[in-house]
This record gives C-alpha cells, sequence and structure tokens, in this order.
C-alpha cells in the first residue's frame, strides 16, 4: 500500500485535509446552478423560435413567434397605432445601416473583381459597340517578404 492509503497525507498548498475533500462523485456548489439551467437570453430565443399555428387569409400555418410579433407590428404601424410606427421605423432604420456597412468594397474586395466591376461599368457606359473597352486582367499582388525574428 502507498503513504496516501495508510493515512500519511503531506497538507499544504493545493493539498486540503483529507476531511474537507468533495467525496467521490459529488463535488462544488450542490445547491448552484442545476444541469441544464437555461439563462434568460437561451430562455427567449427558444420561446421566440417555437412555431404556432396562426390563420392568416383563411388558410392555418405555423410560423415562429418570432414571425407573428413581426406581422403584428407592422399591421398595427400600418393601421396608424403611434406607438408601433416609430418602433417599426427605428428597426428597418437599424437593418438597412447594416446591409449599407456591407460596401460594395468589402464584399469586392480583390484586385481581379475590381477589375471586372470597372469594364462592366465601362461597357454600361459606353454607348456604342466599337467603344467598348477590352477586358483587362488584373495582375495579382506581389506579396511583400517581411522577416520575422
Amino acid at each position: 500500500m502507498t503513504k496516501e492509503r495508510k493515512g500519511i497525507y503531506e497538507v499544504g498548498f493545493g493539498k486540503p485535509p483529507r476531511s474537507s475533500q468533495f467525496k467521490a462523485g459529488q463535488s462544488g456548489n450542490t445547491a448552484g446552478r442545476p444541469r441544464g439551467a437555461k439563462n434568460f437570453a437561451t430562455a427567449l430565443e427558444q420561446e421566440l423560435k417555437s412555431r404556432v399555428i396562426v390563420t392568416e387569409n383563411g388558410r392555418r400555418k405555423r410560423i415562429s413567434k418570432r414571425e407573428v410579433i413581426a406581422k403584428h407590428l407592422v399591421n398595427k404601424a400600418a393601421g396608424g397605432d403611434l406607438k408601433a410606427i416609430p418602433l417599426l421605423l427605428n428597426e428597418t432604420r437599424a437593418r438597412e445601416s447594416e446591409a449599407a456597412d456591407a460596401a460594395p468594397n468589402q464584399v469586392f474586395d480583390t484586385l481581379e473583381d475590381r477589375a471586372v466591376l470597372e469594364n462592366m461599368g465601362a461597357r454600361i457606359r459606353s454607348s456604342s459597340p466599337e467603344h467598348t473597352p477590352s477586358p483587362t486582367v488584373a495582375q495579382p499582388n506581389a506579396r511583400k517578404m517581411v522577416r520575422r525574428s
């Protein structure tokens, strides 16, 4: 038998007394958060994803609660609800600004993409077929060698 099994055990930093150590299969705060418990954001997201049956234009269909809320908000705003209109407009402005943030130079950021776009623009601007510029091929960037120490 080893020294630990006989009861000789050195107590110190990172080695608590055996009487205060967790028992096998038990550890931590027993009154703490149970396994599988969800926080509020997770529970909210799960509820918004859940589907319900709605009758729309005489037809029944299953849509998410998120879609139900969106439809209800748009219908209220369209009906002239003065509280729903600013809420809807703020939300649509936020979505439009997110779309505007993805500018063309972020989507088409290679030289080849830019060359194609420039050629297409030049073709569209030219009024007659004889003025159509010939396509150019962009040269790949020569990468600089950087020494790392």
